[in-house]
């Protein structure tokens, strides 16, 4: 069995394709370290310099991630990262996804009378920890990730420390979210121990030349599975979502639904492809692995729908749609587990879900109240009267949710459930579009409130910044056009999931 890990001399060595491919990352390091400094600094006023700082490592960063999209595969630090057009596809997204709730967040905080520095760098933090995560073709690499980007979004979650919910909401994430990593982490070692190696391309080459796996590859793929749904709230491990989306911060649950489950995702996309999926795993453990992918979607789409219909507070009723679109979006796993045909779909719908996510909770922080208050159902009334742009984006990005023509939602659905066809999976997408069907009605109670009701209940807005104004104008534009011209995103998911 070879040691964990066997360093080659001349794999430490970083060439210039290598720093070019390092650029995303090191402008999100800049940023972190630059936004530290500017926080202690006496002479100018940390808010205004940190937010500058925050916002031009974000951009630089994604723009960066661009120019190199798509990108060859380019292995670094020991061929335990590498940089390709799947983790500079999703680079983008990290950094975007900080961007707009750095920018929704700036006079929310001044509002709840957090503007301190450390926010911003934490989400900065927590985008470094996806950029890792999704760069990483180690599972020791990977987990450090997961906890780079978790505990900075523990404390996130509890920003509002005068705040009996945050409180309960951050201290609920951590003891559940450290007893995932716990059950993860020993899945890794079991890896381990049935493999010889840590590396998903070493696990790769295992299970390719051995046709039969031993019950400590199959409880080790088992117990990294429950960590990897845990993150991504599946059935039945959701039971933290909306406790945690309902006490954090507006911005942040918003940040929390689209970097963390698409970060999320993107780790367990390159999970599943190292264990050889047509190149070779046996096909009785295929097969119940296939099962449980094939439970956990259907659970965790019925689930979240149905509980949906219920809620009233806007947070709770978005994390049980959160919830529910975990399990379309494993329909993508499973689909590319039998035939590799779902994994483009699976990308498309998480920059499409990611867009109108963060566009629906820009608008909620907008307008809510002091404490997060005014986020129930009835608070909605009559805001078409009032903000007609906030409605009319409300709108959008509900009616992207439950994929209605012409919106980025619809044609994301349409990608998962016809590759799912042509895997001859039929049941699923039946039960997916049934549950799809549930979903419009807690979708258009939203609509029905902002334009169909009297405002004489609702909760007043005061005048919306320019900062959320160009965050939610830009997600609308992107959702729509997304659902109108899909072609180029399209062309772009297929090409960074071919070399995976």
């Amino acid at each position: 069995m070879e040691a964990l890990v066997t360093i080659r001399p001349e794999l430490l060595t970083i060439h210039p394709d290598q720093w070019e491919a390092l650029k995303p990352l090191m402008w999100a390091l800049g940023g972190v370290a630059l936004a530290m400094i500017a926080s202690v600094l006496r002479r100018f006023n940390p808010k205004w310099l940190v937010l500058f700082i925050s916002l031009c490592a974000v951009l630089g960063g994604s723009i960066a991630a661009g120019i190199g999209l798509p990108l060859s595969p380019v292995y670094i630090f020991n061929e335990g990262y590498v940089v390709d057009g799947l983790a500079n596809l999703f680079t983008i997204l990290f950094l975007s996804s900080a961007g707009v709730t750095i920018l929704t967040s700036f006079k929310y905080l001044d509002r709840e009378g957090l503007q301190y520095p450390e926010y911003n760098i934490l989400i900065l933090f927590s985008a470094i920890g996806m950029m890792l995560m999704v760069s990483a073709v180690n599972l020791i690499v990977m987990f450090i990730a997961l906890e780079i980007m978790s505990l900075s979004v523990y404390v996130l979650v509890g920003f509002r420390r005068a705040d009996r919910r945050s409180n309960e909401a951050s201290m609920k994430y951590f003891i559940l979210g450290s007893a995932a990593s716990a059950i993860l982490l020993y899945g890794i070692a079991l890896l381990y121990g049935a493999t010889g190696t840590v590396s998903l391309r070493g696990i790769s080459s295992f299970v390719q030349h051995n046709a039969q796996l031993s019950p400590l590859f199959v409880m080790g793929v088992g117990l990294s599975m429950v960590g990897f749904l845990f993150k991504v709230a599946a059935v039945p491990f959701h039971m933290w979502m909306p406790d945690v989306y309902e006490g954090a911060l507006a911005p942040i649950t918003g940040f929390m639904t689209t970097g963390l489950k698409a970060a999320s995702f993107a780790a367990l996309l390159r999970f599943f492809i190292s264990l050889g999926y047509g190149k070779g795993l046996s096909f009785q453990v295929q097969d119940h692995l296939r099962d449980i992918l094939w439970l956990c979607a259907v659970l965790t789409m019925v689930v979240g729908n149905v509980v949906a219909l219920t809620q009233t507070n806007l947070k709770r009723m978005l994390a049980y749609s959160s919830i529910a679109h975990t399990g379309y979006l494993i329909i993508g796993i499973f689909v590319g587990a039998k035939s590799g045909q779902g994994y483009s779909g699976l990308v498309f719908y998480l920059v499409s879900y990611a867009l109108m996510n963060l566009g629906a909770f820009a608008v909620l922080s907008a307008i809510s109240t002091r404490g997060d208050g005014g986020l129930n159902l009835h608070n909605l009334s009559g805001l078409s009267q009032k903000h007609p742009f906030l409605a009319f984006a409300m709108a959008v990005f509900m009616l992207s949710m439950a994929g209605i023509p012409p919106t980025a939602g619809f044609y994301a659905k349409y990608l998962l459930f016809y590759s799912a066809i042509e895997a001859g999976e039929i049941s699923i997408v039946v039960i997916g579009v049934l549950c799809s069907a549930i979903s419009v009605y807690y979708y258009l109670r939203v609509l029905v409130c902002m334009y169909m009701k009297d405002a004489a209940d609702s909760v007043p807005i005061t005048r919306v910044s320019a900062w959320s104004t160009l965050a939610v104008a830009s997600m609308v534009a992107l959702t729509v056009q997304l659902g109108v011209l899909p072609a180029r995103m399209v062309n772009v998911a297929k090409k960074v999931v071919q070399n995976l």
